[in-house]
């Protein structure tokens, strides 16, 4: 069973809760999706519902959200799944960031999560980081990134206060509809599925990972 085993490791280190994310988002909270076998979102769910995850399970969950990845329009003709660091890159690029292929993980995963959750990162509730991830203006491409992160005066990478933050997502609800109608037109349809799920996999990860790192 292939998967980022650097990522499976993370995931068996962290609380269950981090996981049941992961797997709402990857079965549309149970819902199961139209490319998710059934046997899988009933393995997955079962183990959720158990609060107990195997290594197994763990796997499973881990090839379908990297699989999902290949929908995208550079790596449509993939038969593997992609790396959590080439998954890291399109969803930077996605979202409109500088020098996608020239940072590192760790920069590209810093601008990701503080641009998306702002300086309140690690306290935002589940629903709200699935939310923002999932705006249809932030899966059409029209998030920019640099609007979204600050420098403190110490030179240091930040994002928005939670006010702004906030009020930053409110601003883009109200981005005109007819500019995301015809976006959207032209984007095919397994894509934006697949954003849907890769973008807050890919948001979710880093912040794991900002987390679990000694220096955040």
């Amino acid at each position: 069973m292939k998967c980022d085993l650097s990522i499976l490791e993370l995931l068996k280190k962290v609380d269950s809760r981090h996981v049941n994310y992961l797997i709402d988002v990857l079965t549309d909270n149970g819902n199961g999706r139209l490319a998710l076998s059934s046997s899988i979102k009933d393995l997955l769910l079962e183990e959720k519902a158990e609060q107990k995850y195997t290594d197994l399970g763990l796997r499973h969950l881990l090839r379908e959200l990297q699989e999902y990845g290949g929908h995208s329009f550079v790596n449509v003709f993939r038969s593997e799944p992609l790396s959590y660091s080439e998954l890291l890159t399109d969803v930077h690029k996605k979202l409109n960031g500088i020098d996608s292929k020239k940072k590192t993980d760790s920069q590209k995963e810093r601008e990701i999560v503080f641009s998306l959750f702002g300086q309140e990162w690690q306290s935002l509730d589940d629903h709200s980081r699935w939310e923002r991830c999932t705006e249809s203006k932030v899966v059409a491409g029209f998030f920019k990134m640099q609007d979204n992160l600050r420098i403190d005066d110490k030179g240091v990478l930040i994002g928005l206060s939670a006010a702004a933050s906030a009020a930053a997502f409110v601003a883009l609800r109200m981005f005109p509809a007819t500019a995301i109608v015809s976006t959207l037109g032209i984007i095919n349809k397994s894509v934006g599925e697949a954003y849907r799920i890769t973008i807050p996999f890919v948001a979710h990860v880093a912040m794991l990972k900002m987390m679990t790192s000694k220096k955040v």
